[in-house]
């Protein structure tokens, strides 16, 4: 492994822990749900096309709570049954609640996206993976290995530049300060991964068949969501400082400070926040 994939899996794996916060992280997805100017559910458009009538086993990687499982909703068969796969434990049990919500029987596994390894071969009819491959895009290959020949593997991923308004934002502030961003901050370094950019490149060594779906968005925030805002920023503050910072927390409070600031003066805080969406099929493995 050369020292630039060492640097990149580090940061994979250091911004992965963010997400064993459940609480915040339901409330974020909250805050977003709540300020996306877009009337469709990227869910709704990802799965409209998908036949469920003979889907029965159901991968969900990094399953969460359960977004992408609740999206099921009034889709599935009976029959059908769900795995839910995430490193982080304390999740199990809102991810079965999800699945009870649905209507589907599922499970939860706590290995992580490794345990793909031990799935039989052509094994799964319809495998979901909402803003979670850029964390590991070298499973490509064996989520492809372990699909049904005529099985559907459905991505929802984060489109390049991505909210490019707050990118800045953020690299403005730190150079007012004397630190400069001279290399990506590590969301953008963790979407690079997988993103629009190399989605396809990616997915095609293992998938004969990409359909992909853009999903144009953005955050609308007024000067009254100061502190959903801020609590966004707090939540997700490892993204958006640079991974050789000294002091993550006297940066955060310069961060927030001007926020406040900022908040105080606009009438509305926007960011763009686009998104989009692979249907692959037809695997490659025989």
């Amino acid at each position: 492994m050369s020292d630039s994939e060492y640097e990149e899996r580090l940061i994979r794996k250091n911004l992965a822990t963010v997400f064993n916060d459940i609480d915040s992280h339901i409330k974020v997805a909250k805050i977003i749900c709540d300020h996306l100017i877009n009337f469709q559910d990227i869910r709704s458009i990802a799965l409209e096309k998908i036949d469920f009538s003979s889907v029965q086993n159901i991968l969900d990687l990094g399953c969460g709570f359960g977004y992408f499982t609740h999206g099921l909703k009034n889709k599935v068969n009976k029959h059908a049954f769900i795995t839910g796969i995430d490193c982080h434990s304390k999740y199990k049990k809102l991810y079965l609640n999800a699945c009870a919500e649905v209507g589907i029987q599922g499970k939860f596994l706590s290995d992580g996206i490794s345990v793909v390894n031990s799935f039989k071969p052509k094994s799964v009819d319809l495998i979901l993976c909402s803003y979670a491959l850029y964390f590991f895009p070298e499973y490509i290959e064996q989520i492809s290995r372990i699909l049904k020949d005529d099985g559907t593997f459905v991505v929802i991923t984060h489109a390049q530049p991505h909210m490019k308004e707050f990118t800045q934002y953020i690299k403005d502030i730190l150079s007012s300060v004397g630190i400069e961003c001279l290399e990506p901050l590590p969301y953008e370094s963790l979407i690079e991964g997988f993103s629009n950019k190399n989605g396809k490149e990616l997915l095609i060594t293992s998938f004969v068949n990409i359909h992909s779906i853009d999903y144009t968005g953005r955050l609308l925030f007024d000067r009254s969501d100061i502190d959903s805002f801020r609590d966004y920023f707090k939540y997700k503050r490892s993204f958006f400082i640079p991974c050789k910072a000294t002091d993550i927390d006297e940066m955060s409070a310069i961060i927030l400070e001007r926020i406040q600031y900022d908040f105080l003066r606009l009438d509305k805080f926007e960011i763009s926040k686009n998104d989009i969406i692979y249907i692959c099929e037809g695997t490659r493995n025989n």
